[in-house]
């Protein structure tokens, strides 16, 4: 277990499913309601995406980093698999309407093959600037040297500009701009950005 000030990071479990979920919202600017939003379940879009945490092999609570104080609820976490996991589950689909199919390829199709794909790295609003974000990045890279791939992947908002400046600060360029202009989700965000850092 890796001690960041008063803070642990630790592998995921799967209690930890409801708290990565959310998480995985809020870094996507509110991805995971927009896709799950009208499920013909009953169940909230963070809720079908804990149990999707719970039961993926590649998107999976098994490969999120959390970092927490004791006792404390998770208050950032690091989600990250091989780009070979980054793949379009056609069951998963058939309930998709097109805009939201599109949006998911605008992901899978620009994927660098042999790449660890990072998919989602939070800190909460008020454990920010205290360089977690920097140890999970690092803990990520790490894990991608250890599986031996030669890339670490990420896909950012060009409005994102935060984001895009802390990749840059570590060893991250831009080597992709996606065009969104005509998605429903996406238009405001001016790009899609995929960066890449060499390992």
């Amino acid at each position: 277990m890796n001690v960041v000030g008063n803070y642990r990071i630790r592998e995921g479990r799967v209690e930890d499913c409801s708290a990565i979920a959310y998480m995985i919202n809020e870094a996507s600017e509110d991805a995971v309601n927009y896709l799950l939003k009208d499920s013909k379940s009953d169940k909230s879009p963070i809720t079908l995406l804990a149990e999707q945490l719970a039961n993926e092999v590649h998107y999976s609570y098994a490969n999120t980093l959390i970092a927490e104080i004791e006792q404390d609820l998770p208050m950032a976490m690091a989600l990250s698999f091989p780009a070979s996991g980054l793949i379009l589950d056609e069951s998963l689909l058939q309930n998709y309407s097109a805009s939201k199919k599109q949006y998911l390829k605008y992901f899978c199709d620009n994927r660098i093959n042999d790449s660890w794909h990072l998919d989602a790295i939070y800190v909460a609003t008020k454990y920010r600037h205290l360089g977690l974000g920097q140890k999970l990045l690092g803990e990520v890279k790490q894990r991608a040297r250890y599986y031996k791939f030669p890339t670490l992947q990420v896909f950012v908002f060009g409005s994102n500009k935060a984001a895009v400046q802390f990749y840059q600060r570590n060893d991250f360029i831009i080597d992709r701009e996606i065009q969104v202009d005509a998605h429903e989700f996406l238009k405001h965000k001016h790009k899609l950005l995929r960066m890449r850092c060499e390992l």
